[in-house]
């Protein structure tokens, strides 16, 4: 199976539950997105990777009256709950298509901006994805897109790895455990910015972390998202001794009766030059 259609496997998987508030980091991103990119009312926007939709709804919003989003992601369950998140809004000027973040098909410089919400580090050359899109920027147009800090999830992750070697899971010796460790700091974003033609490339950071109460909601992200890839390489016993030994380690931190998930972000953007 090659990379992307595991990882799509994987999204189709997990959408039911992706809108779990464990998640809620999720709706947040979405929000300070639309937020950041400064849209306005009548503009053109791309949401890629569009997962449920927490970008686009957002953005359909802020852009009326006259502005129109169309959302992308490979994944047939995610649009699918997608599709009935905006529904539910009651919103009419979102449009979801089933679509590869790097073979786009929509012609040049037609949107005003465009947002990817933890996506862009799954692609194979992001770079290169980068380039394709500003293509579709009209000259000016603005794009962001959002990726996880290495505190992210931590010291939860650590752990988690440790428990899952422990139970027998082989992991790689060396490269990045998560797609989002592709994307080390922020300079290293801001540089895929400059490579890929962008003009005023930044990439700033915001918490958007909070307490919950005990290992069974930390169980929520790791069975909702794209940790969900792990566990299911794990055979009924690996599971089953996996669980007995993870979550008893994840209570452990708590303090004052609370865990705190650290979900820093980074929000990078960049606009398209006029003369390119």
């Amino acid at each position: 199976m090659d990379p992307k259609t595991g990882i799509t496997k994987i999204f189709d998987l997990v959408a039911e539950g992706y809108d779990n508030p464990m998640l809620r980091y999720f709706s947040f991103a979405g929000e300070q997105l639309a937020k950041r990119l400064k849209l306005r009312p009548g503009e053109q926007v791309l949401d890629i990777a569009t997962g449920t939709g927490a970008f686009a709804a957002f953005a359909g919003q802020l852009i009326r009256p006259g502005g129109r989003v169309q959302a992308v992601d490979l994944s047939e369950g995610m649009l699918k709950k997608a599709q009935a998140n905006i529904t539910r809004l009651e919103l009419d000027n979102v449009d979801f298509h089933r679509m590869d973040a790097e073979q786009l098909e929509f012609r040049s410089g037609c949107f005003d901006a465009i947002g990817c919400s933890f996506g862009i580090f799954f692609l194979t050359d992001m770079t290169a994805a980068l380039a394709q899109w500003k293509k579709l920027l009209k000259p000016g147009g603005r794009l962001m897109f959002t990726s996880f800090a290495p505190s992210a999830f931590q010291p939860m992750t650590d752990i988690l790895f440790e428990d899952l070697q422990t139970v027998g899971l082989q992991l790689p010796p060396e490269g990045p455990r998560t797609a989002a460790d592709r994307l080390p700091s922020r300079d290293f974003c801001e540089s895929l910015l400059e490579s890929a033609g962008f003009g005023d490339s930044l990439s700033q950071s915001q918490q958007l972390g909070f307490y919950f109460e005990n290992a069974e909601s930390w169980w929520e992200v790791l069975w909702n998202a794209g940790f969900r890839g792990y566990l299911e390489q794990l055979g009924p016993d690996q599971f089953a001794e996996f669980r007995k030994i993870h979550l008893p380690r994840i209570n452990a931190l708590k303090n004052n009766d609370k865990i705190w998930l650290d979900v820093e972000t980074w929000f990078s953007g960049g606009s398209r030059p006029y003369q390119s």
